[in-house]
């Protein structure tokens, strides 16, 4: 029987991806990626803007993926001071516009997210950001294997 990610808790979906980690089942990665992504849309639901949404959703899924890296639970203070001196815009937008891929963009697509990436919010809204920054996040999704986002 499936369970409905939307009636579990955060706890409970943090669970699941830990357990679905661990299995060798050949559905363990589609429940892995099922209860992350449920867990980025808890993220960004928080927020009436789904583009400042994402960006939340997306920093939340790289604590975790971090977490189960390192096994050390540690958040994302340089992301979340920049977000607090420039705003989400301003902090996606450096992200995308970023010479190299930041290692929460490399973590989110090594896990099967690449659609969680702050990247992908640029590239999926760019009506919102700078079209130098937009070009940059398609690009960086491309060359990682990422199906750009259709409008």
């Amino acid at each position: 029987m499936k369970k409905n990610l939307r009636t579990l808790t955060i706890k409970e979906l943090e669970i699941m991806m830990t357990n679905a980690r661990k299995s060798a089942a050949p559905e363990a990665a589609d429940v892995y990626r099922a209860a992350a992504i449920e867990l980025f849309s808890r993220h960004r639901n928080e927020h009436t803007d789904q583009v400042i949404g994402n960006c939340w959703g997306a920093l939340a899924l790289l604590d975790r993926c971090r977490y189960e890296k390192t096994g050390q639970r540690r958040k994302s203070q340089h992301s979340i001071k920049s977000i607090k001196n420039n705003g989400e815009i301003a902090f996606m937008t450096a992200c995308a516009r970023g010479k190299t891929e930041g290692t929460g963009f490399i973590l989110l697509v090594e896990a099967g997210l690449g659609q969680c990436t702050v990247d992908y919010t640029v590239a999926a809204n760019p009506h919102r950001f700078p079209q130098d920054a937009v070009l940059s996040a398609q690009v960086r999704l491309t060359n990682h294997g990422v199906p750009l986002p259709t409008s």
